[in-house]
């Protein structure tokens, strides 16, 4: 079925969403829902929008001109430390146009063959909590589309990191989701500035496989063989407190063994009683956005009090610059995000950027010499 068409007006909405996250909110999220009325289809359209029109988005970057005292030096790239999360451009195909915003892109997950993923509807937006309950599967275009769009970026001139999200399966086997990490690492390192290994959705059962100290222990290995100085990150869960000492367990193994750090914290499985939909067709979902918020500090500074020394990525339901400020504070190199821009578009980047700015100012520091008191 094709997609429909935006009218003039109906880009226009988007055009001036993208700069007031207020605008987004109140009036180009609903136009979009009476639109496309399912949460994965809007998210699809928009991303196919400002990918068409790149050239004509360029020259709103000029309104997203971050301050130098937001500038920070990871591995010898000097970058913005406010991304995208991995789900937000799952196939690599919005990375020109969303690099005019953000600072560093997260795209993924990639996996090495083409997945459709579980039946639609899959998604959820419950937004009277500011959330979304997910129970996509991995779907993915696969490797050689996710690299063709990545020759693409570079080929245009593409200047912000992209750290790619990657995943393999264990299916038959362990050895599998291996050999299927070793492929998407050589294929893509040419094209990427890291990899972000994610060993934690909560919809692909699967993965429970990989949730042992050894395969962390082999996984950071093999990353740090075949992608050398690249910056190497696992994402990790949102653990209960009785869970912190085997999810500590694990960090260790992927850092102790080559990996420069975590993206913390992924999406969190959840029953299918706590999805606030009339029908939703699976057991289970995974929930991100506001209702994260406590997970997401709990483990940054839990992380950081255990590694003085290693990139903190962290997400999950940064909705505002005050929020953002306080956890650079409690020990995170970036942020990241996914389910706050959906809400309230590409625009509230800006907005955390200049809280965080105001934040700096007023105690007299810049966001490296912040960081810089950790280690």
């Amino acid at each position: 079925m094709p997609v429909p068409s935006f009218s003039l007006a109906e880009k226009f909405s988007l055009l001036a969403g993208s700069l007031s996250p207020d605008f987004f909110l109140n009036k180009t999220r609903p136009m979009l829902y009476r639109k496309f009325k399912e949460p994965e289809k809007v998210h699809a359209a928009v991303l196919g929008e400002v990918s068409r029109y790149a050239k004509l988005i360029k020259p709103l970057s000029l309104f997203f001109t971050p301050s130098p005292l937001l500038k920070i030096r990871i591995k010898g790239m000097e970058l913005v430390p406010f991304g995208t999360a991995a789900g937000f451009d799952k196939d690599a195909e919005a990375l020109l146009p969303l690099s005019y915003f953000f600072g560093f892109l997260e795209p993924g997950t990639v996996t090495v063959m083409p997945r459709a993923g579980n039946p639609e509807p899959r998604v959820y937006s419950d937004d009277n909590n500011f959330a979304v309950f997910n129970a996509q599967g991995f779907p993915s275009k696969g490797l050689g589309h996710f690299k063709a769009n990545l020759a693409y970026y570079r080929k245009h001139k593409g200047k912000k990191p992209v750290f790619a999200n990657i995943c393999g399966l264990p299916v038959p086997a362990i050895d599998d989701a291996f050999d299927q990490i070793e492929t998407l690492v050589k294929e893509l390192r040419g094209l990427v500035d890291g990899f972000v290994w994610d060993p934690v959705s909560p919809n692909t059962a699967s993965l429970k496989l990989l949730r042992t100290a050894e395969v962390f222990e082999k996984t950071a290995s093999l990353l740090k063989r075949q992608a050398g100085n690249k910056l190497k990150l696992v994402k990790m869960w949102p653990y209960e407190q009785n869970e912190k000492a085997f999810f500590m367990k694990l960090l260790h193994s992927f850092i102790d063994n080559g990996g420069d750090g975590v993206v913390a914290v992924n999406t969190k499985q959840v029953k299918r009683s706590a999805v606030p939909a009339a029908e939703w067709g699976y057991a289970s979902a995974g929930l991100s956005g506001k209702p994260l918020k406590s997970y997401r500090i709990r483990s940054v500074k839990a992380i950081r009090d255990e590694f003085r020394d290693i990139v903190i990525v962290a997400t999950g339901g940064i909705f505002d610059g005050d929020d953002a400020y306080e956890t650079f504070k409690a020990g995170a190199n970036m942020l990241e995000g996914f389910t706050p821009y959906v809400f309230y578009g590409v625009g509230l980047v800006r907005q955390l950027e200049k809280k965080v700015e105001a934040r700096l100012k007023s105690d007299g520091i810049d966001l490296e010499t912040l960081q810089s008191k950790w280690e």
